[in-house]
């Protein structure tokens, strides 16, 4: 059964129990190893990243008042800050080279073409026979890409706790049907208890989601369907 995160939090806040906080390491373990991969592209070892992240989510934990708004988002400003002060610690200012920045305008360009003529995202294949560059180049473009748009609530000078979402305050329940709820979701398939629990606990969107369980945001879109249909008929 999901143990939400809050309700962890509180056990470890209430008992200094090291099991809880290693129960939500395990929860958020792939959300800080999702933060920190982003910035791979900046020539810093994906482990060391990991740890940098580990010790915002330890201050995360340690600083948290559910008053300050969801967990999930309070320790993912935590985890890129960091992972940010570390990597201004090292350089002064990251540069990313005229050329590659005009791969990634031709790429842009490119599935925005394509997706206006045919309703459909081009193949990474497809991408790399445009640019005259190789598959694995693609991947790169798109890691460079996203490191480029991640800004932190901290940059963004955004208050933790006025972000809200509607998903996650319509999935608030009473009591009863939360517990028939959970006992419900223990009953699926691995791969959609984790869906549920990124998309209506962490706050996660399909995007982010996909990307942590390494599959296509339209896998997770239709497993996601399947879950909640599942736990229509068991509910």
């Amino acid at each position: 059964m999901i143990r939400p995160a809050l309700d962890l939090w509180l056990k470890y806040k209430e008992t200094g129990d090291k099991k809880f906080l290693e129960e939500l390491l395990n929860v958020f373990d792939d959300l800080i190893h999702y933060w920190a991969s982003k910035f791979t592209s900046y020539g810093e070892p994906l482990e060391d990243l990991i740890q940098i992240g580990y010790l915002g989510f330890l201050k995360a934990i340690e600083n948290y008042d559910p008053k300050k708004g969801e967990l999930s988002t309070y320790i993912s400003h935590y985890v890129l800050g960091e992972i940010r002060h570390h990597l201004r610690d090292k350089i002064d200012k990251i540069k990313i080279p005229r050329s590659v920045k005009i791969l990634i305008n031709k790429m842009d360009n490119f599935i925005k073409e394509v997706w206006e003529k045919e309703n459909r995202s081009p193949s990474c294949e497809e991408i790399a026979k445009h640019l005259n560059i190789t598959v694995e180049s693609v991947d790169e473009l798109f890691k460079i890409k996203e490191a480029m748009m991640t800004v932190s609530i901290e940059d963004l000078e955004i208050e933790v706790d006025r972000i809200r979402t509607e998903r996650l305050e319509s999935f608030k329940l009473p009591i009863e049907e939360k517990i028939a709820l959970e006992q419900a979701i223990s009953k699926l398939p691995e791969i959609q208890k984790k869906i549920i629990e990124y998309i209506f606990y962490q706050d996660l969107t399909q995007t982010e989601v996909a990307k942590i369980l390494k599959i296509s945001q339209t896998q997770v879109s239709r497993l996601l369907k399947s879950a909640l249909e599942k736990l229509r008929e068991m509910l």
